[in-house]
């Protein structure tokens, strides 16, 4: 299990630091919880029931530099399909931002852009694929120590 001072991946909060772990009493009687602090917002803080079910399908450790290279190299020859309908297009795409999976992150990443580089995106995706970058860069950048504006190159140099 998780450790205090230990960095993790949290669904939307991306990599947090885990501040401590402790009993507490929320008003449903002392329950152990992870004190979690987001390291993109410095003034936050999260507590999370430790041995809620919930929690293990969205907390994970930070992946390590090995691991980022193995999904940039498994993504190499692999694409995801432009869908047409509009409808499940958008419905597979928020599927997608939902389960943190870097993996799909970088196909979908890959798939937008090559469709704005082809026909344009419109507002809706461009924010999809703005969100979708933040996602990788700021968990990569914190891996790789470095900078989230050379997140991008990293990834098409191994490409």
């Amino acid at each position: 299990m998780y450790s205090k001072g230990d960095y993790i991946s949290y669904g939307s909060h991306g990599v947090c630091r885990i501040a401590d772990r402790r009993s507490m009493d929320f008003g449903s009687g002392e329950q152990e919880y992870l004190v979690i602090e987001p390291i993109a917002s410095g003034s936050a803080t999260i507590y999370l029931p430790a041995s809620s079910p919930r929690l293990s399908s969205r907390i994970r450790p930070v992946l390590t530099r090995e691991e980022i290279d193995a999904i940039i190299s498994s993504v190499k020859n692999d694409r995801m399909p432009w869908i047409e309908d509009r409808k499940q297009r958008t419905l597979q795409f928020q599927q997608i931002l939902s389960r943190r999976d870097t993996r799909e992150l970088l196909l979908l990443a890959g798939c937008l852009h090559k469709r704005r580089t082809e026909k344009g995106l419109p507002t809706s995706e461009l924010e999809i694929l703005h969100k979708v970058e933040g996602m990788v860069e700021q968990e990569f950048s914190f891996t790789l120590n470095v900078g989230r504006a050379q997140i991008g190159t990293y990834i098409r140099d191994r490409l």
